[in-house]
């Protein structure tokens, strides 16, 4: 065993032999800030070998609080329940009892090194278990109950914790996810408002389908079986407003690149010789950048004959269904047709929903009703609208990865204006724009073999997909575009603009967004700024941001093989002309409206420009007196 040593001596406490005992003490010199929640967690471990220790199962939780923080009885003042939930890959082959749980649960044929064996062995869990296996989470709805998480492991456990079917706050902000990495902790405070069965579960997309989820229950009583005392169990009242949305899944043919220009001018290469070369290139074994895929789309009415064409402010959503929008205290009706060719659904975090997991059949029609109590709407500390997100769950990792998957925005009451209806815009904001950051992993697609049969043109069930293959079809997208082939984000100077930032997929879903020449804030109890914010997957942040330099810049996931693999584009920011808004202010309506037609024109033509012109090496943005020279 490796000891710990202090001035050459073993330090008393290091290792504790078999049958020894030694009495630790541990001073609490330093407890929570002021800024912190009256309890803070930390781990206790065993250190003769932390990897192996762990893996064998030597972890617990420690938790330091404030003087006074704790009642008569030990346990924390003003919470009815704490849990403590530790997310961890557990990998029996770093365990000290490897070789006996093969000889008293394997066989003799046995290989340690085998790697499907060793695949077996990485136990995805909470607290040690798998696939709702773990028993205890139980409270009654209204009780104020306080959720302690861990981190632990490798460079393989950053994890996306989701709580379905109740929000909670969380350094003054509201969410239903939240992020941890190795050795870190978060706590977030929650009151369940409505009886029911809920999953929570790691939304890293291996990890959730190798168990790591399980379920917790709130019961309409007390924690002693009387009748709820607390009196905040979710009742239906009458909504504000009702809010009516026409969205279809309807299969299409996605193009994940399909300019190739910016990609051999921005990374100074050739097509043969390019890092995009392995996903967009179609080849022999590769089916290079279009895919068979499903989305979701919005129409006009419960006909579902016209769909909604896209404004050029959302162009930009890409392979994303509409930003749907809310108030809180409104409800959301969705009549959801399933035009594609297998069961869909469309569920949302951070509502109140109704049938949030029906499988709808290809062909039929669901009206769902999301309601958006207070608990849904952005926090004190938090910007006026924040986001989520909504998806199918009938199969989550394989619809995700087929490309169901589209933004929800929940804003205090009156920031939306413009009507009643799903076109409202934002009266605080003159931008906003919805960024996913995600590997869209193509192999695990419903579609894959028609893609395969489509664009390789061979039978599926005779063809042998290989590393270069499955490599090939991890498409490394903003919004489902690669390589500046997303567009429309587009704002001028002096604008204020927020961005909803949205991760999700797989362990390699790490995500460092990057924004150059422009930095922006984000809010927990402070205000903070940057110009990187990281994304974990299944975690959506809003970051607002005063558009200040004029010019066309990069904006990318900063990990370098997400950038070598196209995690990148442009956005541009014009110019305001002050004389131009000075002389339209007096103008006639005819007048007024055709100078608004010459700014359009004037707009897509300058996006032109900047699209055509080559970005010169080591160049982010194309010079304001480059654009005047044209």
């Amino acid at each position: 065993m490796v000891l710990e040593i202090f001035s050459g001596v073993a330090k008393p406490g290091s290792h504790v032999l078999p049958g020894e005992n030694f009495t630790y003490i541990w001073q609490v010199q330093e407890g929570p800030s002021s800024s912190d929640s009256p309890c803070i967690p930390y781990l206790y471990y065993s250190a003769t070998d932390p990897a192996l220790d762990t893996n064998s199962g030597l972890v617990g939780p420690l938790l330091v609080c404030k003087k006074g923080a704790l009642g008569e009885n030990g346990t924390q003042k003003g919470v009815d329940r704490e849990f403590f939930l530790l997310f961890s890959v557990m990998d029996e082959n770093m365990s000290w009892y490897l070789d006996e749980n093969i000889r008293l649960f394997g066989s003799s044929d046995t290989d340690h090194l085998d790697e499907n064996f060793m695949e077996s062995n990485k136990m995805h869990a909470v607290n040690g278990l798998m696939y709702g296996n773990l028993p205890g989470l139980e409270m009654c709805a209204g009780d104020k109950v306080q959720w302690y998480t861990f981190g632990l492991g490798t460079e393989v456990d950053i994890h996306g914790v989701y709580f379905e079917g109740n929000t909670f706050k969380k350094q003054s902000t509201t969410r239903d996810t939240l992020s941890l990495f190795p050795h870190t902790t978060a706590t977030v405070a929650m009151q369940p408002d409505t009886p029911g069965l809920y999953e929570v579960s790691c939304r890293v997309t291996d990890h959730y389908s190798a168990g790591m989820r399980q379920r917790y229950r709130v019961d309409p009583c007390t924690r002693h079986g009387e009748k709820n005392t607390h009196n905040h169990q979710h009742k239906h009242t009458q909504p504000t407003k009702i809010v009516q949305y026409f969205i279809s899944a309807e299969e299409i043919e996605w193009d994940y690149s399909p300019e190739r220009d910016w990609e051999m001018e921005n990374h100074h290469t050739t097509s043969e010789d390019s890092p995009g070369n392995i996903f967009v290139e179609k080849g022999p074994n590769k089916i290079g950048s279009r895919y068979k895929k499903v989305v979701y789309r919005e129409y006009t009415d419960e006909s579902f004959k016209v769909q909604k064409k896209r404004q050029f402010d959302q162009q930009h959503l890409g392979i994303m269904g509409p930003i749907i929008k809310a108030e809180v205290g409104e409800q959301i009706v969705i009549t959801f047709k399933n035009k594609a060719s297998r069961p869909y659904s469309i569920t949302a975090h951070g509502i109140k929903a109704s049938g949030a997991h029906i499988p709808v059949q290809p062909g039929y029609i669901i009206e769902l009703t999301w309601d958006v109590p207070q608990s849904s709407g952005p926090g004190v500390s938090d910007p006026n609208c924040i986001s989520y997100a909504y998806y199918s769950s009938v199969n989550f990792i394989k619809d995700l990865y087929s490309g169901l998957f589209g933004t929800l925005v929940i804003c205090r009451r009156g920031t939306l204006q413009g009507g009643d209806g799903p076109d409202r815009q934002r009266s605080d904001v003159e931008k906003e724009f919805a960024l996913l950051f995600m590997v869209h992993d193509e192999n695990q697609s419903w579609y894959l073999d028609d893609n395969i049969g489509t664009y390789l043109g061979v039978d599926p069930g005779n063809f042998t997909a290989d590393e270069e293959f499955e490599e090939s079809n991890m498409m490394h997208g903003i919004n489902g575009k690669l390589y500046g082939n997303l567009h429309g984000l587009v704002m001028m100077r002096g604008q204020k603009v927020d961005w909803y930032l949205l991760g999700m997929g797989n362990e390699v879903d790490m995500h460092t967004v990057h924004f150059h020449a422009e930095t922006f804030t984000y809010k927990t109890d402070r205000v903070h700024r940057a110009d990187v914010f990281d994304l974990f997957p299944g975690t959506f942040q809003t970051v607002e941001m005063v558009a200040g330099n004029p010019g066309t810049w990069l904006l990318h996931c900063h990990v370098t093989d997400h950038i070598h693999a196209g995690m990148e584009t442009t956005f541009t920011i014009n110019e305001k002309s002050s004389d131009v808004f000075t002389s339209a202010a007096g103008g006639t309506e005819g007048s007024l409206k055709t100078l608004l037609l010459s700014m359009a024109l004037g707009l897509m033509a300058i996006t032109v420009i900047l699209e055509d012109r080559k970005l010169e090496a080591g160049w982010s943005c194309l010079q304001p007196e480059e654009i005047s020279d044209q």
